[in-house]
């Protein structure tokens, strides 16, 4: 699964990731060009824009999020940032920090500014350089606003640009052949990268036309341990597994047993969200595209998962509300996904009680037996036995990654059909052929097929969208394919340009290593193309960064014994259940059931605490000592929890 929590470097990170050409057939943004022709928009669907001085404003359909972007005749960012914000009309606190931010195509350096939060909202400037001229974005927000509208700041984000920016653009541009220095050299870089990103082990496999050209292991096992990874290694793949779902589906609906029309209640009748008028028309397609409104509660499972299975996470679904209308928004909900697993399986002939079984048997007869995916399951009993696996590695407040215990992966089991799937390098290689030989003899499923799972649903950014399943988007002009995955310890991505027939497949056992399959992704792409390398000197930004904030939590410090001893003790939440307080050791301790972790006073808000370990790294704890309430987590997804007697 994919972890899509916003950052303090959101938006730094957002306007380095995604490219800046747009999709041709995306309707759902307005382009938007400064009356002075000097820099161009990206206008979310719904969002009010006006002129704020020398500032282009964009405000949010309910007003409770404001963007402001323009052009500074300061000759230094502070000063820029200074007077964006005047004539904003916002006064802005003293920044928390300010620190280089990735580089977008288009752009000579980028420096970002994030401020303490203040009045319940959240703000962050990010000031762009271009042959000396300074383009600066200003951001202001609470955080329940924009975790419910944060896709739609990245379309204006990622939308801001120079009229005259040149990117390179390689439409049309057949890629190279690789050879034998080629992916020589892409090894080379995965080795390097690999150590200094902080990852104990890889695998990454390419394909070209049809051949798996490399399937090859880097590093360890488990950190510290003697184990090589290998080919045959298993690893989770996360949310690459959301592919495979609804490339299950197609072949469904291709049967006759499926349609992607279909009221989701005429197959699990049991079905239902908050709204009853809805509950009757969602379509089996709105399970997966990412655009129906319905937020991310990924704790509701994470926090039961002993107790939760296909039919219990389906009835929980009554409870659910949207954030935004149908097509609005991207938001981004595992358990819609996984119900769409579910009404896969329920297609193929398994009954009510029987889905998650149902699933996992559909899986192996339709995706991973024909395509001799051997080493492809969802059994964590059949992974632990067999022996070959990596062990999962999460952040800690030390500020390196540390293994878990494997079984700490099953918690994402009660939402298994969107991302509880192990597999290997040489197994996701015969998958990505699979995908490369759709339109062929070889392929699993139709074209036509195919390109409906791709075909843009809801824009995420100013030049990707969801489909079902994958996210597209266009790099330099050529069609990209992907989708990354994340578990508590793994973290993987799939990305393939089928114009191009060539793709890549990276699995790693380090938890959030996205800044590391993203550039061994784009290297690969680079290479592809015979292009310079330019995407590391920004991911290696990113790195610093993210060394930054791990030094700063390396130091938070322990909550005092008095503070510890008034909050020990049972709580609970109607929502997400039992959890505990435990002192061990001097040490206050969190503890849900499925997982633990020692709370520590955050350095970045003293106010409150975080979770300074384990699976749950870096979420915020709030203890209001009068109430003795405990909240975890912030924003829109905060839950309460009352002490028990």
């Amino acid at each position: 699964m994919t972890r899509a929590l916003l950052s303090a470097t959101a938006m730094a990170v957002a306007l380095n990731l995604l490219p800046i050409q747009l999709l041709a057939d995306e309707t759902r943004m307005t382009p938007y060009t400064d009356p002075q022709g000097r820099f161009s928009l990206i206008k979310p669907e719904g969002w009010q824009t006006y002129a704020a001085g020398p500032l282009v404003a964009l405000t949010s359909p309910e007003g409770d999020i404001a963007l402001w972007f323009g052009m500074s005749d300061a000759k230094q960012a502070t000063d820029a940032v200074t007077s964006a914000w005047w004539a904003a009309g916002e006064v802005a606190p003293d920044p928390q920090t300010i620190v280089p931010a990735p580089t977008r195509e288009g752009f000579d350096k980028a420096t970002a500014f994030v401020y303490p939060p203040a009045d319940g909202q959240f703000r962050q400037a990010v000031v762009e350089e271009l042959d000396g001229q300074l383009f600066v974005t200003l951001l202001r927000g609470s955080l329940a606003a924009l975790e419910r509208r944060g896709a739609q700041v990245n379309i204006a984000v990622t939308g801001f640009q120079p009229t005259d920016a040149a990117g390179i653009d390689l439409t049309g541009v057949v890629p190279s052949q690789l050879d034998a220095a080629d992916l020589a050299a892409l090894g080379s870089y995965v080795e390097e990268n690999r150590v200094l990103f902080d990852v104990p082990g890889a695998v990454v496999a390419v394909v070209q036309d049809g051949e798996v050209l490399l399937v090859q292991g880097f590093g360890l096992r488990s950190a510290g341990g003697t184990e090589l990874v290998t080919p045959d290694t298993r690893m989770m793949i996360g949310s690459v597994g959301k592919s495979m779902t609804t490339l299950l589906m197609a072949g469904l609906v291709e049967e006759g047993l499926l349609d992607w029309n279909q009221p989701v209640q005429d197959i699990l009748p049991d079905f239902a969200v908050a709204d009853p008028e809805l509950s009757k028309t969602i379509t089996v397609e709105n399970l997966v595209c990412a655009c129906s409104g319905v937020p991310r509660r990924d704790m509701e499972f994470l926090f039961n998962a002993r107790e939760l299975d296909a039919e219990a996470v389906i009835a929980s679904l009554a409870s659910f509300e949207f954030f935004t209308a149908f097509g609005e928004a991207f938001q981004y909900s595992n358990q819609l996904v996984a119900t769409g697993g579910w009404v896969a399986a329920a297609a193929a002939g398994s009954r009510w009680g029987d889905l998650d079984d149902g699933y996992a048997t559909a899986l192996a007869k339709r995706v991973f037996e024909p395509l001799g995916m051997t080493r492809s399951t969802l059994d964590f009993d059949e992974v632990q036995a067999d022996g070959d696996y990596a062990v999962p590695h999460a952040p800690h407040g030390s500020g390196q990654r540390r293994g878990l215990k494997v079984q700490t992966e099953a918690a994402l089991l009660p939402v298994a059909p969107a991302g509880a799937h192990w597999s290997t390098g040489a197994d996701m290689a015969r998958y990505l052929q699979a995908l490369l030989a759709v339109g062929t003899a070889d392929g699993l499923i139709a074209p036509e097929s195919f390109a409906h799972l791709t075909t843009p649903q809801v824009p995420v950014s100013a030049s990707m969208s969801y489909g079902l399943g994958w996210f597209v988007e266009t790099w330099r002009g050529q069609r990209l394919i992907h989708h990354g995955g994340n578990t508590f310890g793994f973290t993987s991505e799939l990305a393939f340009l089928p114009e191009a027939g060539a793709g890549i497949v990276i699995l790693t056992n380090a938890g959030r290593a996205n800044d590391f399959v993203r550039a061994v992704r784009t290297r690969f792409l680079e290479i592809l193309f015979e292009q310079p390398q330019s995407h590391h000197d920004g991911a290696l930004i990113a790195r610093t960064e993210a060394t930054r904030q791990a030094n700063e939590l390396a130091g938070a410090a322990p909550i005092p014994s008095g503070s510890a001893h008034a909050a020990e003790g049972r709580y609970h939440s109607p929502v997400l259940g039992e959890v505990s307080l435990v002192r061990e050791r001097g040490r206050l301790v969190l503890d849900i059931g499925e997982f633990s972790g020692e709370l520590r006073i955050d350095p970045r808000q003293p106010g409150r605490w975080v979770i300074w370990e384990g699976p749950l790294f870096t979420y915020p704890i709030a203890y209001e000592s009068e109430t003795c309430v405990l909240t975890f987590g912030e924003g829109a997804t905060a839950y309460d929890f009352v002490p028990l007697e």
